[in-house]
């Protein structure tokens, strides 16, 4: 994993915290002077083998940035914005984008981690996996629009319980994320109203 921003006082501290919260993952990071992707930061991208980018941002570059990424040429990769607010004017530009996600910078560590394991590069293809009751319960929770912090307080489950339940989930519905999840759940009438 990258971690792109112009700010290194916002690299190091979440660079530190993901390797506290997931020791055996390989995280680097970048700075960028403008919010302008170049070559050089793609050959670093290719070279390293990376297949998620996470890019911290703000309202007022978002546009540059996302607007320099779809001009370069580069590998297949997953890429997290990470933005101020203005999520629905994110969207408009990257709904069409298959690979693309954006979450706002008052996302929890924990949610943030869930939503980096969920990406289409780490949910495996073929993978048979049954949903346990547990699954069950945290999807009809998630779909009434409980926090991950008050499913774990009020469930009395641990993150990593959580994080295990929502990998199962995922991969269950074959899906990238939890939301995605919660609609087939609703689809297939794994969870009603």
């Amino acid at each position: 994993m990258l971690i792109v921003s112009m700010s290194t006082l916002f690299l190091e501290a979440l660079q530190i915290a993901i390797r506290d919260k997931r020791s055996t993952w390989q995280v680097d990071t970048y700075q960028i002077q403008t919010p302008l992707f170049n070559q050089t930061l793609m050959k670093k991208i290719e070279e390293q083998c990376l297949d998620i980018v996470v890019i911290e941002t703000t309202n007022q570059h978002f546009t540059m940035i996302i607007d320099s990424l779809k001009k370069l040429e580069g590998p297949e990769i997953d890429i997290m914005l990470l933005v101020d607010s203005r999520m629905g004017e994110v969207y408009h530009h990257l709904k069409d984008e298959e690979r693309w996600f954006s979450v706002t910078k008052n996302t929890s560590l924990e949610e943030f981690l869930i939503l980096l394991e969920s990406f289409k590069s780490n949910v495996p293809d073929v993978l048979d996996v049954s949903l346990q009751e547990m699954d069950k319960k945290i999807l009809k929770e998630l779909a009434i629009g409980h926090s991950f912090e008050f499913i774990q307080r009020t469930q009395e489950l641990s993150a990593e319980e959580i994080d295990q339940s929502l990998y199962r989930i995922n991969t269950y519905f074959k899906v990238p994320n939890y939301i995605e999840s919660i609609v087939k759940a609703f689809e297939q009438k794994i969870i009603t109203n």
